[in-house]
C-alpha cells in the first residue's frame, strides 16, 4: 500500500514529511535526514491504520511515495 507524502527541509536543516489522506488523516513527522523520516512516517502510518482494524488487513507493507520535495 502507497501513501502519498510531501517532503521539505526546514530552516533549520531537519526534513518534514506529511501525509494527508482518508485512510489515515494529516500527518507530519520531523527527523534529521529524509530517510529517517520516512521511517517515522510509516511508524505512524501503521499506528493509525492499526487502530481501526474493520479491513482485517495486515498493514506490514507500507510504501511511502514521495510527490513533491523542496527546501
Amino acid at each position: 500500500m502507497k501513501f502519498p507524502c510531501r517532503l521539505s527541509q526546514r530552516p533549520d536543516g531537519r526534513w518534514t514529511l506529511r501525509h494527508s489522506g482518508p485512510d489515515a488523516g494529516d500527518l507530519e513527522v520531523t527527523a534529521g535526514t529524509p530517510a529517517e523520516a520516512e521511517t517515522k512516517m510509516i511508524g505512524e502510518l501503521r499506528y493509525r491504520l492499526e487502530l481501526c482494524p474493520c479491513t482485517g488487513e495486515s498493514y506490514q507493507h507500507l510504501a511511502i511515495e514521495i510527490v513533491a520535495a523542496g527546501r
